[in-house]
């Protein structure tokens, strides 16, 4: 059955009531159920006063609620990653943007027993660097956004426009699901296009939903790598390190009951 937060409602009138500031915004009602077993594709789903999580993992609900990447999650016992759940969480009214992750991590805390300390760690990761021969980047003539999309072969289209130096680090960091750190120095905003085949060791294929991503065909021709396309098309270049990482450490997490 679906679980009432009445004490998070009672504790904020009774807070006003005191003159002290009203509790964190919490989740009205919430229902989590294990996943049918086999049950393809998984993600969230994000309304305006709802999520829906679909066949996850709790390593997965951390991501989300503490909008940090895979590799940024660590600890735990195994079926943190190994469980598949179903959420379904509604507000009593609509959220404001990136409440849901305060919300969500109350959530957690709740149902799976949740506990985690944040620490940095020493990963292996890339900088982005100036290549030999200098950076080849147009000024900006569009609006700032970041899109990723992939060709009928498989391979990967990187479009971001009005964009630092940082923001393509981060971006690039999401697709190789590892830390990358810009030093180039490069001050500004460009317009960048770049495409490349990906590494299926190391580049996720699933969608911006979380969905898997529909594989290339057997007879595609490979096309340059991330770390090429880079280095011919932008005068970059991606260099292996160990970088400084912060991280999300789960200390203790029990299975939540079906309701």
């Amino acid at each position: 059955m679906k679980r009432p937060l009445l004490a998070a409602l009672l504790a904020t009138t009774l807070s006003v009531t005191r003159g002290q500031p009203p509790a964190a915004p919490a989740f009205e009602a919430a229902t989590i159920k294990s996943s049918t077993p086999g049950k393809i594709g998984g993600g969230l789903n994000l309304s305006p006063a709802r999520i829906r999580i679909v066949n996850s993992s709790l390593k997965f609900c951390v991501q989300m609620a503490w909008d940090v990447k895979e590799f940024q999650v660590s600890g735990g016992p195994r079926w943190a990653d190994t469980d598949r759940y179903d959420i379904d969480a509604v507000a009593a009214s609509p959220f404001q943007k990136g409440e849901f992750r305060t919300m969500l991590q109350a959530l957690v805390a709740d149902r799976f027993g949740l506990v985690i300390h944040r620490e940095t760690q020493d990963k292996a990761g890339y900088v982005l660097i100036k290549a030999r021969n200098g950076p080849k980047l147009p000024p900006p003539t569009e609006d700032p956004d970041i899109m990723f999309s992939r060709t009928p072969s498989g391979d990967t289209i990187l479009k971001a426009t009005s964009a630092s130096m940082s923001q393509l680090a981060e971006a690039l960091s999401s697709r190789l699901n590892t830390t990358v750190v810009d030093q180039t120095g490069i001050e500004g905003r460009f317009d960048v296009s770049l495409q490349w085949t990906p590494d299926p060791t190391s580049e996720p294929l699933v969608t911006k939903s979380g969905m898997p991503a529909p594989r290339p065909p057997t007879n595609a021709v490979s096309g340059p790598s991330i770390f090429t396309a880079l280095q011919e098309k932008l005068g970059l270049k991606l260099e292996a390190r160990k970088v400084p990482v912060e991280v999300i450490v789960i200390d203790q997490a029990h299975r939540p009951s079906d309701n």
